[in-house]
């Protein structure tokens, strides 16, 4: 039985790609590393086998101070494992100690079910997301709420335009995503290049869509997909746009779904209750957790850049050095 941990980087195109082929996640895929690694991140594919399964991670390495610690990149992916065990995890504990990190922060796609299993870590629940079904855009209309339906009626009898030729999207997004940022929306977490932004709009593997009012386009929605899952990706609005935001994913739902999609990941909020969180769950989708597992590979120099960095070891933050100083693509954050 095969026990090995594979790394690609983006020069391993084609075999990253096949990898992901062979059923790989929206934001796992080669064209979206490709897209983050304009913004300053150098994302690569660790291919683990281990016991019959194997996980597909996306990570990245960060330094602090001369010393590295890695994480899944930042997408509502994560790491997946088929059939879903604790081997791989527990291989990739083993690599990453002997590469010298010093911790791991493993986002889990919601599809992995370890519950009662021992994990090479800690197993904990970072946000919550909502998986919406696809099966036509009628019925995604007929399970929204009401607040949901009045929005896209109102939008219906606007005359909104949709728009999807990536150019033009890809052009007008770069502002619409700074506008979001300024209001303090979930993109402000992440400070993403216009070229990631036009790369994942222009990827094969994404679906963008606006909606014009005039001549003007008021907001644009970029979805991932990858065979029958698909993911909710950036959204970029005016104020007025934000309106907009129920219409266009109810169109994204019926784009998709003549695509062979059959699931969506809405994601979640900042955090759980927030105005995002609310919008999502108007959509009455199933509210699922998004795991992670927090590994320390060297438990007494973590413990040492803890007190150096004067945090405690009991914080929520992980990993806890990181703390007051969290970056733009902090996973622990994500959406």
């Amino acid at each position: 039985m095969v026990n090995e941990v594979t790394i690609l980087s983006l020069a391993d195109r084609e075999r990253w790609v096949a990898e992901h082929r062979d059923h790989g996640l929206p934001s796992q895929s080669w064209h979206y590393a490709w897209g983050l690694s304009a913004s300053g991140v150098d994302p690569k594919l660790a291919v683990v086998r281990s016991k019959g399964a194997r996980m597909l991670l996306p990570f990245f390495e960060r330094d602090w101070k001369g010393r590295i610690d890695v994480a899944t990149v930042v997408g509502l992916s994560g790491a997946s494992i088929i059939p879903s065990d604790a081997a791989p995890l527990q291989l990739w504990h083993e690599f990453a100690r002997a590469e010298g990190w010093v911790a791991g922060y493993i986002q889990l796609a919601v599809s992995i079910d370890l519950e009662g299993v021992a994990v090479p870590g800690d197993l904990v629940t970072s946000n919550t997301v909502f998986l919406l079904s696809v099966p036509e855009s009628d019925v995604v209309l007929n399970s929204a709420s009401r607040t949901i339906r009045r929005k896209i009626h109102a939008a219906e009898q606007m005359h909104v335009v949709l728009v999807d030729d990536p150019l033009t999207l890809a052009a007008r997004l770069g502002a619409l995503y700074r506008l979001t940022v300024q209001r303090g929306g979930a993109a402000g977490i992440y400070d993403f290049s216009q070229e990631t932004l036009d790369r994942w709009v222009r990827d094969p593997g994404s679906l963008a869509l606006g909606a014009a009012v005039g001549d003007a386009i008021e907001a644009v929605y970029v979805f991932r997909f990858a065979r029958d899952n698909a993911e909710s990706h950036l959204l970029g609005t005016t104020e007025h746009g934000r309106e907009l935001a129920s219409w266009l994913l109810w169109k994204g739902t019926a784009r998709l779904h003549a695509s062979g999609v059959r699931l969506l990941n809405l994601g979640g909020g900042v955090r759980p209750g927030d105005g995002i969180y609310r919008f999502k769950q108007r959509f009455n989708g199933l509210e699922k957790p998004l795991r992670a597992v927090r590994q320390i590979y060297d438990p007494a120099l973590y413990e040492a850049l803890c007190h150096e960095a004067g945090a405690s070891t009991s914080t929520a933050y992980f990993p806890a050095y990181r703390e007051r100083d969290q970056g733009a693509l902090a996973p622990d954050r994500m959406p």
